[in-house]
């Protein structure tokens, strides 16, 4: 790492690797309120406080970035038209006690014994699971109008190769701030395109009644009465989602851990990191109406710039919350066409899967245990399949992971 958890930046460092980090999260965490139907504005808010709780409570030990998750839209879609917003936040209480009450159970529990349960050929596969999984968003970005457009390909390769370029050939600031720049370069394509009238790629209707300041449309203030037979409910669906969710955040920072080379389920201790994650889920639903878990695409963006201080990941959490009040940055950032965004993506997503590729190499697959450890999981984890239904699911890397520890507590090493 060039900067490591609690070194501290220059101010004008510190705000260009935060405004880095919040463009590499800022498409999924509003791409998640599109979906559920919640106001943006209010979603920005509620990622960006969710994170400095979770960097709170962390103790800054760890620059995850969390926000809105994936994971969570079907129980929060359900809880909305059960509920409405007070059936998010009583299932973001849920949550929060879940995370609590596992992460409790952790402070007590030494992390080698952790680590007999999650071995370095699981967390590897788990991890290339995570990057390949996150490649198959790339589609949708690149769309133009709802389809594939070969002048949104175009873009992302343009936006991707500019930023290998600057990564490869430049020295100083521009080096380790290939994201910025390459986002910034294919926009600039973007536009050009479409003010000269090849295709429309940028929509310029988003600044058009734009007012400088607005207060952002918060949950708690939609709140209504529920009565108690749709909080049970919400209760049992919320309680089932977290422990799958809980899952992908132990992937994440096993993950993490291996690209900053700090074991963060040590320090600040996977006990803190449930703890964090959990009362980040209670703001998270309480103030933008949404579930909160750790991001890839910050996981990605901290070891590609190799900047691992948690003051710019806070930095970028309070971009979000400013973000939240003010319209023009607001429209200006959505202006940016996500086709830019698949650009940054291609290398972004890669870049977590190599990451399992690194740890992998630290494994010898010629041991039977653990080459079918690594094989089913990397089935599992990319076939698709869902174990459950509406009310509990487990797919993709929480599938992957569950199944993973099971071979490895059933399957003893041969002497």
């Amino acid at each position: 790492m060039i900067y490591d958890v609690k070194d501290r930046l220059p101010f004008s460092k510190l705000m260009l690797f935060g405004l880095q980090l919040m463009l590499s999260v800022f498409v999924a965490t509003v791409l998640i309120a599109n979906i559920c139907g919640v106001n943006v504005s209010g979603a920005l808010l509620g990622a960006g406080l969710a994170t400095i709780v979770y960097l709170f409570v962390t103790k800054w030990e760890s620059p995850m970035f969390v926000s809105n998750s994936g994971a969570f839209v079907s129980p929060v879609l359900m809880a909305l038209a059960i509920g409405g917003y007070t059936a998010v936040a009583i299932g973001g209480v849920t949550t929060c006690i879940v995370y609590c009450i596992f992460g409790i159970i952790f402070t007590k529990i030494p992390v080698e014994k952790i680590y007999n349960v999650f071995p370095k050929a699981l967390i590897g596969a788990v991890t290339m699971v995570i990057g390949i999984t996150l490649m198959g968003f790339i589609g949708t970005y690149v769309q133009i109008d709802g389809a594939q457009n070969i002048w949104g390909i175009i873009v992302a390769l343009f936006t991707a190769l500019t930023i290998a370029t600057i990564s490869h050939y430049t020295k100083g600031m521009a080096k380790i701030l290939p994201f910025l720049l390459g986002t910034l370069a294919g926009y600039a394509v973007a536009c050009i395109l479409t003010l000269t009238g090849v295709v429309k790629i940028v929509d310029f209707s988003v600044f058009q009644n734009v007012r400088l300041f607005a207060m952002p449309t918060m949950a708690f203030e939609l709140w209504q009465k529920i009565k108690f037979n749709q909080i049970m409910q919400v209760i049992p669906v919320y309680i089932a989602f977290t422990v799958s969710a809980m899952m992908e955040a132990l992937a994440d920072h096993t993950a993490l851990s291996g690209i900053i080379g700090r074991d963060l389920l040590q320090k600040p201790g996977l006990g803190r990191i449930f703890i964090g994650e959990g009362l980040a889920n209670l703001a998270g639903s309480v103030f933008g109406g949404l579930g909160i878990c750790s991001y890839g695409e910050g996981v990605a963006c901290v070891g590609f710039s190799r900047v691992a201080s948690t003051l710019v990941t806070c930095t970028a959490a309070i971009f979000l919350i400013i973000l939240s009040f003010l319209n023009p940055v607001q429209s200006f950032i959505a202006s940016i066409p996500s086709c830019v965004f698949g650009g940054c993506a291609l290398i972004l997503y890669g870049y977590i899967a190599c990451s399992g590729v690194k740890m992998l190499q630290q494994t010898d697959l010629n041991n039977q245990k653990n080459l079918i450890l690594v094989s089913t999981v990397l089935s599992l984890g990319i076939s698709g399949l869902v174990l459950g239904g509406t009310t509990f699911a487990l797919s993709g890397t929480a599938l992957a992971l569950v199944f993973g520890v099971l071979i490895n507590l059933i399957l003893k090493e041969k002497t």
